[in-house]
């Protein structure tokens, strides 16, 4: 007889992604009463170490044991629906790859912060909670009573308080009800979307058969018996009205409802509305296209056909944004979804206003403005389908449903390129793989295509598609190069302003237009100098000089925000002889007040916008006529279209073609044209000043002929002498520490595992151009090697085993080693 054999059960495991730079995904297995539950893309909350809690991502469930170690149990499944598709594993999984690092940190940088939540994660009331706990089960009703008691507590807490182990479910029930609010987000001074809204007030609004006696009470005021009868009228067919409701169908004024509201008949109160904003006017048809504009999209769609990325070489002016636009609604016809990338939010303002007026409610806009909560509603969005989503980089990781076409805007941008912290990608060249996965059109625009954009044309990867002249047949504008030296020598240079550039501005003036003054510099002086014994200002964190900034008369770094006061003295010799050297954008606005008394002055840097709104309000003042002249960094630079501009002045052209970089004068170049592209946009030529000391430079000369062919030539001749992109591949090597002498034996240590797998691929270690930031002081390794797909992945995996190996070193394991791919 046989022995019979005990059944065995199938054990069930998940293999989860946690959101922390571990090399390798971890395995858990799943309990029988959350079998039913689990499914790829779910958060799970998991036990990671002795006592950490975390919500983990499922990316596989299988039955396979892990080998070498026990894996725990999962505690809960926190999602009821899956939040990630397996097309963004892809896209993660190919980013942990290509950019040197680990799938967690990919995750940590996609999801948004109330996603990822842990056991240190700190709770507090959200603002909107009205003290109501009629509506609260009894496990929300102990939280929230524990949150009135104390202001803030953690998860940790939360898990003494219930007596258990699970909670993220309940937390992330909290967080969709708005009960609660992580503390991070009121950092970011959170407050609702409200709107000013009318409703009547008792006993009218329970009973409206008493309304014959309002309407009585307002009887003597023809302007408050117009709006009664408007509300009245507004309110049978909307849910709630706005105060701008009645001030559109009748012509009153707030005066008008609060006396309304003092007679008892109206109240006046705010309502919240959805963060993520909703469109209310009438949806317009886009504006009839061009005989270039049909021309490029006849192009353009030859070229999708065969399933090969775009790069549409328009000037500036020349219509992109409407071929843009007609390629989403053809998206959107064959219900897909369509990525509108930008480089900078600052973009975002007057292009969502246009596009708004096309697709409506059919457009939501992503960036890193938006704090958490949005964040996750802008996730949810997109996880249902939302048609069409405009954001900076970071709108890559949104979890797109069926992307149909990508839009890359300004594709040359080098705010495409995250530089911190991991992982250190490139949002354009990301885009153009996510649109191989989702097996999408991809177009990349600009006036100035990047250096390795057009190569790709040349070498057949993407196809050409031009626009070579402005829309309307408006003429480009008129560029000359101010000889700054030669007006020095005559006397003619008044401080940073040449005597033909004050001069124009005043004509500008005149003629009732506006300016735009260029300078790719913030604060007032960018060094406090000595006269005496040449001491200057420094950073006690970093080894940078600190710039003045007037407005709040400090000494400020701009890599660490380190603040300092103006010393009255020298601190090294005790010399009262301190003066500022070099200028920004706040001393150009200070000091052309005293040329151009009468003229309104704004000011678009990062000192200006650092508010949410600050952005539109600076680009609304100027297009409504309240600012005669706008100076700014690289931000005035970036697609902006206005109305009025007959001016543009860029203030010193050699400091943007003497910096230590390779790609300086590439990006010169795409920076003064593009801001040369900012004058004469609608109705007339525009005229650009350059002002430049060293006026011979090659770089000008195409500039002022708008000459991309000779520019492209020239500088690829140079980069293949020296072994540049696009010709070579480069991977950056940072190692950081707080002592210097760690760092100088780690270099020594690193250098001695990598160069015998690198050779004469690498070089270094080597001190940069700024060798301490925020405390940690720096050394640099660079890797130049051939284009070739299997020698890069040689190259990278050498770095990470020698990073491993130096790790292992006692001693070594407090350095850091960032990886960058592709440094910009």
């Amino acid at each position: 007889m046989n022995p019979s054999l005990h059944p065995v059960a199938t054990q069930n495991f998940v293999t989860v992604i946690l959101p922390l730079a571990l090399p390798k995904s971890y395995t858990y297995s799943v309990p029988e009463y959350l079998v039913p539950h689990i499914a790829f893309g779910k958060r799970v909350e998991v036990q990671f170490g002795k006592s950490r809690l975390y919500t983990a991502l499922v990316i596989d469930v299988h039955h396979n044991m892990p080998e070498g170690y026990r894996p725990k149990e999962i505690l809960s499944v926190v999602d009821d629906e899956p939040i990630l598709h397996p097309t963004q594993l892809k896209l993660w999984q190919w980013m942990a790859n290509y950019y040197v690092c680990t799938l967690g940190e990919v995750m940590h940088a996609a999801l948004p912060a109330n996603l990822k939540l842990a056991s240190e994660t700190v709770i507090t009331l959200s603002p909107l909670f009205d003290d109501s706990f009629d509506d609260l089960d009894d496990k929300e009703y102990l939280i929230t009573e524990a949150l009135t008691i104390q202001e803030e507590i953690s998860i940790n807490d939360v898990r003494g308080i219930l007596q258990q182990k699970t909670v993220y479910p309940l937390i992330r029930r909290m967080l969709e009800k708005k009960i609660i609010y992580l503390k991070e987000d009121l950092k970011t001074k959170y407050q609702p979307k409200t709107v000013g809204c009318v409703r009547l007030q008792e006993p009218y609004a329970s009973n409206q058969e008493l309304l014959q006696e309002a309407f009585e009470k307002v009887g003597r005021s023809n302007r408050q018996m117009e709006a009664l009868m408007a509300y009245v009228q507004v309110s049978r067919a909307v849910d709630f009205v706005r105060k701008q409701d009645i001030y559109k169908a009748v012509n009153v004024d707030n005066s008008v409802l609060k006396a309304m509201e003092k007679k008892g008949i109206l109240e006046l109160y705010e309502r919240e509305v959805s963060r993520l904003g909703v469109y209310e006017e009438e949806v317009i048809n886009a504006s009839s296209l061009s005989e270039q504009q049909e021309l490029a999209l006849k192009e353009i769609k030859e070229h999708f056909e065969a399933k090969a990325p775009v790069l549409l070489h328009g000037v500036t002016g020349s219509g992109k944004t409407r071929v843009y636009i007609e390629l989403i609604q053809q998206a959107i016809q064959s219900g897909k979804q369509a990525l509108y990338l930008l480089p900078e939010i600052a973009l975002t303002t007057q292009i969502i206003s246009r596009l708004e007026k096309v697709f409506g409610n059919d457009i939501a806009v992503y960036h890193s403005r938006l704090n958490n909560n949005e964040r996750v509603e802008m996730w949810n969005e997109v996880l249902n389908g939302k048609p069409v989503i405009l954001g900076a980089r970071s709108a890559l990781f949104l979890p797109y449903r069926d992307l149909g076409l990508i839009v890359i805007d300004e594709e040359h941008d080098t705010s495409y390129k995250q530089f911190d912290p991991t992982p250190r990608y490139n949002a354009r060249d990301a885009a153009v793989y996510l649109s191989h996965l989702h097996k999408a059109n991809v177009i990349l625009g600009t006036a100035s295509p990047s250096l390795e954009s057009y190569f790709n044309v040349r070498k057949g990867k993407y196809k050409l598609v031009e626009m070579p002249e402005r829309y309307g047949g408006i003429k480009m504008p008129l560029i000359e190069v101010v000889d700054a030296k030669a007006q020095m020598f005559q006397g003619k240079l008044h401080t940073h302003f040449t005597e033909v550039l004050l001069d124009e501005l005043r004509a500008t003036l005149e003629k009732g237009e506006q300016a735009i003054l260029f300078q790719n510099r913030r604060g007032y002086s960018p060094t406090y100098r000595c006269e005496t014994c040449d001491w200057h200002s420094e950073c006690i964190h970093c080894d940078v000089s600190l710039t003045y900034h007037k407005f709040h008369n400090v000494l400020k770094c701009h890599y660490c925000g380190y603040t300092s006061k103006l010393p009255a003295s020298c601190p090294a010799c005790g010399s009262k002889q301190l003066s500022l050297k070099g200028f920004g954008t706040e001393k150009i606005e200070d000091e052309l007040k005293i040329y151009l008394p009468d003229a309104k002055l704004g000011r678009m840097d990062l000192d200006t916008v650092r508010g949410k709104n600050a952005h539109a309000r600076i680009i609304n003042d100027f297009e409504e006529g309240r600012i005669d002249i706008l100076i700014g960094t690289q931000m005035v630079t970036k697609g902006l279209d206005f109305e009025r501009v007959g001016l543009v002045g860029i203030l010193s052209a050699d400091q943007l073609l003497h910096f230590p970089d390779f790609r300086a004068t590439e990006r010169a170049f795409q920076l003064m044209l593009q801001v040369s592209g900012r004058a004469g946009r609608k109705h007339k030529q525009g005229k650009v000043l350059i002002q430049a000391f060293n006026v011979s430079h090659p770089v000008l000369k195409e500039v002022l002929d708008n000459d991309y062919d000779s520019f492209f030539g020239r500088e690829m001749m140079e980069r293949q002498s020296f072994h540049y992109p696009p010709f070579y591949r480069i991977i950056k090597i940072t190692l950081k520490h707080k002592k210097p002498q760690v760092l100088n034996d780690a270099g020594r240590l690193f250098s001695s595992t990598i160069k015998p797998k690198l050779g004469e691929w690498i070089v270094g270690p080597a001190v940069p151009y700024v060798s301490r930031v925020r405390t940690y002081y720096l050394l640099d390794f660079m890797v130049k090697l051939p284009k070739d797909a299997k020698k890069m992945a040689f190259a990278k995996q050498a770095i990470i085993s020698s990073t491993d190996e130096l790790r292992s070193k006692e001693g070594m394991s407090s350095v850091r080693v960032a990886v960058d791919v592709d440094p910009y």
